[in-house]
C-alpha cells in the first residue's frame, strides 16, 4: 500500500513538473519570435550583437526543456504553443497614436525597456519553477536545467538595465539635436528665399 502512494505521489509530482516545463517552453517559444522581431528592427550595434546571443540561448533553453520534457514523460510532448509574454498593452488608441507619430529612436527606447520587463517576468518564472520542483523532490538534473535558464535570463536582465538608460540617453539626445540641425536648416532656406524674393524685383 505505502509503495502504491508513493508511486502515486511521483506520478502526481511528475505531471505537476512536466506541465510546468512545458508552460515554461511556450514562454520560450513565444520570447524567440520576439528576439528575431527585435534584431529585425533595433537600430543600436551593441543592442543588436546582443540579442543575436540571447537568441542562441534561449534556442539552447528550448532544447533543455524539451529534453526534461521527454525525459519525464507522463504521456506529454514538448509543446509548439506560444504563451503570451508580459508586455505592457497601453489602451488600442494610445498605441495607434505611438505607433503613428513615434520616432524610430522613441521606438527603441520603448522596445528596449520591454526587453527587459520580460527578462525579469522570465527570471522569476524560472525561481518560482525551481523553488515549486525542490518542494516536490523533483528530478535534479531538471532543476539543473531550470537554474542554467535562471542565469542567463539574469545576466541579459543585468546588462539590460545597465545599458538601457544610457541608449535612451543618447538616443534622444541625438534625436533633439537632429530637430535643432533640422530647424536651422528650415529657418536657412525661408531666409534664403526671402532675399532672393527681395533680389528679384530691383533685378527687374
Amino acid at each position: 500500500m505505502s509503495r502504491q502512494v508513493d508511486d502515486n505521489s511521483y506520478s502526481s509530482a511528475n505531471a505537476i513538473a512536466v506541465a510546468g516545463l512545458n508552460l515554461a517552453l511556450s514562454y520560450e517559444n513565444a520570447a524567440v519570435d520576439r528576439l528575431e522581431k527585435r534584431l529585425s528592427e533595433t537600430i543600436v550595434p551593441e543592442v543588436k550583437q546582443k540579442i543575436i546571443h540571447h537568441l542562441d540561448q534561449t534556442k539552447n533553453q528550448q532544447e533543455r526543456l524539451r529534453e526534461r520534457i521527454k525525459v519525464l514523460g507522463m504521456g506529454m510532448e514538448p509543446t509548439s504553443d506560444k504563451g503570451r509574454l508580459p508586455i505592457p498593452e497601453p489602451p488600442q488608441k494610445l498605441k495607434m497614436m505611438i505607433e503613428s507619430s513615434s520616432s524610430d529612436k522613441e521606438r527603441e527606447v520603448w522596445e528596449s525597456l520591454n526587453d527587459l520587463i520580460v527578462e525579469r517576468a522570465e527570471a522569476i518564472m524560472y525561481r518560482g519553477g525551481i523553488e515549486a520542483l525542490q518542494l516536490l523532490k523533483a528530478d535534479k538534473k531538471t532543476i539543473k536545467a531550470l537554474e542554467k535558464n535562471l542565469k542567463e535570463e539574469e545576466v541579459f536582465g543585468d546588462w539590460l538595465e545597465k545599458i538601457n538608460p544610457k541608449i535612451a540617453k543618447r538616443l534622444l539626445t541625438k534625436q533633439i539635436e537632429e530637430k535643432k540641425q533640422g530647424k536651422k536648416k528650415m529657418t536657412k532656406k525661408i531666409q534664403e528665399e526671402k532675399e532672393e524674393e527681395a533680389v528679384s524685383p530691383a533685378a527687374v
